[in-house]
C-alpha cells in the first residue's frame, strides 16, 4: 500500500509541472504580444514628435538665418526676406573711447569725441545690417580699445572692408570733414573714401576737405588703422569738434551722415565686386 500511494504521487507531480509548463509558453507567448504591440505605439508616437521637432528646428533655422523672414510651417512656403543676403564683411571702428576721451570741444568740456563717434557708428552699424551686411564693431559701447586690437580684429575677421569713425580738432578756425586712406593703397582705398565723401556732402556739411593720402602734416605716413590692416580701409574725421557749425550739422544730420557712410560702404562693395551689382 505504501508503495502504490508513492507511484501514485510521482504521476500527479509530472503532471504539475506539464501544465506549469504549458502556462509559462502561453504567458510567455501573451507577453510578447503585449510588449511588440507596446513597442509599435511608442514608435509612432515618436516618429510623428520627431517630425515635429525636426519641422520647429528647420523653422528656427529659417528665423536665425533672416531675422526678417517669418517662421513658417511645413504646410506653408516659405515667405522671401525683404533683407537681402549677402557676403559682405564690414568693420565699423568707433575711435577712442573710455579712458581715451579723444577730442574734447573746447566750448563745453563735457562734449567728448569719443561719444559722437560711437553713436554714429552705432547708427551705421544698424544701415549695414538692414542691408544684409556682417557688421563688426570694434567697439559698441564706452569701452578703451588700443589701435594694435582695433587692427587685429579686423584682420582676424578677415573683414572686406574697414571705416574708421572720428571727429577733428584744431587750435583756431577749421571747420569740414576730411577723409584719410592709405597712401599704398590707392585705387581700392580712395574708392571707399570717395564715396563715402561724396554722400556726406550731399547729407550736409560745412566743408568737403577732401579725401587725403597718409597722415595728416605727412603724406608720407599712414595712420595705424589704415596701415596695419589688410583690407581697404578709410578714416574719417567728421567736422571739428571747436567749431559750432560743425557741432550743429553733426547733431542735425547725425541720421544721414550714417545713411550716407553706409551707402558708400555698399556702393563700394558694388563695385569692387564685393557684392552682386
Amino acid at each position: 500500500m505504501e508503495q502504490r500511494k508513492t507511484t501514485v504521487k510521482k504521476k500527479k507531480y509530472r503532471i504539475l509541472w506539464h501544465r506549469v509548463i504549458i502556462a509559462l509558453i502561453i504567458l510567455a507567448a501573451v507577453i510578447g504580444v503585449v510588449i511588440w504591440g507596446i513597442v509599435s505605439i511608442i514608435s509612432a508616437i515618436a516618429g510623428a514628435f520627431s517630425d515635429d521637432d525636426s519641422s520647429s528646428a528647420k523653422d528656427a533655422a529659417a528665423s536665425v538665418e533672416s531675422s526678417s523672414a517669418p517662421v513658417v510651417t511645413s504646410s506653408r512656403e516659405p515667405e522671401s526676406s525683404s533683407q537681402p543676403q549677402v557676403k559682405l564683411k564690414v568693420v565699423v571702428d568707433a575711435g577712442h573711447g573710455g579712458k581715451d576721451a579723444g577730442a574734447i570741444n573746447p566750448n563745453d568740456e563735457t562734449h567728448f569725441e569719443k561719444d559722437d563717434v560711437l553713436k554714429l557708428a552705432l547708427l551705421v552699424e544698424q544701415r549695414l545690417k538692414e542691408k544684409g551686411v556682417e557688421v563688426i564693431m570694434t567697439r559698441d559701447e564706452d569701452v578703451f580699445v588700443t589701435l594694435d586690437n582695433r587692427c587685429i580684429i579686423a584682420n582676424e575677421a578677415k573683414a572686406d572692408l574697414f571705416v574708421s569713425i572720428h571727429r577733428n580738432l584744431y587750435d583756431g578756425e577749421a571747420q569740414g570733414v576730411e577723409i584719410w586712406v592709405n597712401n599704398k593703397r590707392i585705387e581700392a582705398d580712395t574708392l571707399l573714401g570717395q564715396n563715402i565723401m561724396d554722400g556726406l556732402d550731399a547729407a550736409g556739411i560745412s566743408r568737403n576737405r577732401g579725401v587725403n593720402f597718409g597722415f595728416i602734416g605727412n603724406p608720407h605716413v599712414n595712420y595705424q588703422v589704415n596701415r596695419e590692416t589688410d583690407m581697404p580701409s578709410c578714416l574719417i574725421e567728421l567736422g571739428f569738434m571747436q567749431d559750432e557749425t560743425d557741432n550743429e550739422l553733426f547733431d542735425k544730420n547725425c541720421e544721414k551722415y550714417a545713411t550716407a557712410i553706409a551707402d558708400g560702404i555698399w556702393k563700394t562693395a558694388k563695385e569692387l565686386g564685393l557684392v552682386n551689382s
